[in-house]
């Protein structure tokens, strides 16, 4: 949703599938998660976890994307780092993301 056809983005719904309790990648349906750990829960509001949204975010590899990548690595848990290491080794083997997931403290 934005308040103007040329604004930022206030809101955006995302719709994927599911297969049972696991959520499936639309882009490489080898790629599944936990229904119960796709999002994280902050002040009543369940948002996509962030080395999920970071794995939608890496086909493109657009600076804001990288910029992104940039300022969510050193948050990011040692299991959150292994997850998108493993998706992106799936879906693109050789992402630049993924030296830096395995080396950056």
């Amino acid at each position: 949703m934005r308040k103007h056809p040329d604004g930022p983005w206030r809101f955006q719904l995302m719709l994927d599938e599911a297969d049972g309790e696991e959520w499936t990648y639309r882009r490489d349906p080898r790629i599944r998660r936990s229904l119960s750990g796709l999002t994280v829960e902050e002040d009543g509001f369940h948002r996509l976890a962030p080395e999920v949204q970071l794995l939608y975010k890496s086909k493109g590899m657009r600076p804001k994307d990288e910029a992104d990548f940039e300022a969510v690595l050193p948050l990011l848990s040692g299991g959150q780092r292994r997850w998108l290491d493993e998706a992106l080794e799936t879906e693109h083997t050789t992402h630049p993301w993924r030296e830096r997931l395995r080396h950056d403290p």
